[in-house]
């Protein structure tokens, strides 16, 4: 998926290229969750959390760190 600043962000939005990033952000995890394995992307670090979000909520990732009995 290559969803990264497109266009469509930011004609939905509203905004700029670099006001982009929680639509493509939003636009990725509905792909993920969806069924998508594949991602084309600019801002690597915030991509890969919500990606791991995803997968959390999915139950096909275990929480990272338990402090409150999540697990």
């Amino acid at each position: 998926m290559a969803l990264s600043n497109k266009d469509f962000v930011g004609e939905t939005l509203g905004v700029d290229l670099t006001e982009r990033l929680e639509g493509t952000l939003a636009a990725t995890a509905l792909a993920a969750a969806a069924g998508a394995r594949m991602f084309r992307v600019h801002e690597v670090a915030p991509t890969r959390r919500v990606l791991e979000m995803v997968a959390s909520i999915h139950g096909t990732r275990p929480p990272t760190r338990t402090v409150r009995g999540l697990a």
